[in-house]
């Protein structure tokens, strides 16, 4: 028989408008081990809807959001399984949200008991209310599925609780999560850059540079750069339209000796490191490579005379630009090109920093 403080929990959490209660109270009498067909069974079918349903229940009838219980352990799980997001409000943050990003792997079992043995700390440990453990990172980032920061909101709460820090839903919690890693002497997460569209890492729009990602930002709204994937020297102001965690974009306005660079933007699959990648350089930051046409030169064994007939110049003048002596002008720079068979202009570009 199930003890009366056992049925108050599913009177108080088990939603009558879409399962049976006693049909719950039922099985949970007659059997020891709860299986994932207990949802079935007291689900009032003509009174879901079908967006609810497919939200939820598909993922506590399969190993990736249930396994096999015994009844103690199935009632203390019970607020979880049954909670019921307030749709018309906007408020979709559930159950399926945080399974959805982090059960299906090969460590399904593992996982599973994770995410729920965090809710019952969420819930039991530091009295969240089933909305706020459901709807927060949803709000953070208007996202779903946002299973990392789930785990992240959960070792931020057990590093405040080291440090006495009240403050279980911060309104922009990658900064603060930052803040009480630093506390900690832990590494702070970098967020890096994203992709934007078509492979691009970046837009340039004139005298600015823009990028796209979720940036950890100040009371202020100023992105924190020391937490960001980007290095950027001698530009004008850097803003950023990200709010709460939230994707957003990043403009840096540039200067002539602007130089910014990114942090594995380019990185191949196979690559485990970190590296940087120049993005941009200003154009006080350039210099002409005299050793690129020179190394072009030999690799098609030309001479430096044959060079200089070809692209009309005197022999003597081109021994200077390929000494780095004096540098060409843009119509003998053109015909370099053309006969040394450098694609563009950044071959024979470097950069002093």
């Amino acid at each position: 028989m199930l003890a009366e403080k056992d049925k108050c929990v599913i009177k108080q959490y088990v939603d009558n408008r879409y399962y049976d209660q006693e049909k719950l109270i039922k099985y949970l009498t007659i059997h020891e081990t709860v299986g994932n067909e207990v949802f079935e069974y007291c689900l009032k079918k003509e009174q879901v809807s079908e967006r609810w349903n497919v939200r939820t229940s598909r993922w506590l009838e399969d190993e990736h959001g249930y396994r096999p219980l015994s009844v103690p352990q199935f009632i203390k799980r019970v607020p979880f399984y049954f909670y019921v997001p307030d749709y018309d409000n906007n408020k979709i943050g559930d159950l399926g949200c945080i399974l959805a990003g982090g059960v299906k792997n090969t460590r399904i079992e593992q996982n599973l008991e994770e995410i729920y043995l965090i809710l019952e700390y969420m819930f039991y440990k530091r009295k969240l209310a089933l909305e706020d453990i459901f709807q927060y990172t949803v709000n953070q980032t208007r996202l779903v599925s946002q299973n990392e920061l789930f785990f992240q909101w959960n070792h931020y709460l057990h590093l405040c609780e080291d440090l006495g820090i009240d403050d279980p839903k911060p309104e922009r919690f990658i900064t603060s999560y930052n803040e009480v890693l630093e506390k900690c002497a832990l590494k702070p997460v970098i967020y890096e850059i994203r992709e934007m569209y078509m492979g691009e890492v970046f837009w340039r729009n004139g005298s600015q540079i823009e990028f796209e990602g979720a940036f950890p930002c100040d009371k202020n709204g100023n992105p924190i750069m020391k937490w960001i994937g980007l290095q950027v020297t001698n530009s004008g102001d850097i803003c950023c339209s990200c709010t709460k965690s939230e994707p957003g974009k990043l403009v840096v306005n540039l200067e002539p000796d602007t130089m910014i660079y990114a942090l594995n933007v380019y990185n191949k699959e196979n690559d485990t490191g970190d590296y940087w990648y120049q993005i941009y350089a200003g154009p006080l930051k350039m210099e002409f490579d005299f050793e690129a046409i020179r190394d072009a030169r030999n690799r098609l064994n030309y001479t430096q005379k044959q060079v200089a007939d070809a692209i009309g110049a005197s022999v003597r003048t081109y021994q200077k630009w390929e000494s780095g002596e004096t540098t060409p002008d843009g119509h003998y720079l053109l015909r370099i090109l053309n006969w040394l068979d450098l694609p563009s202009v950044q071959y024979v570009t470097r950069y002093t920093e």
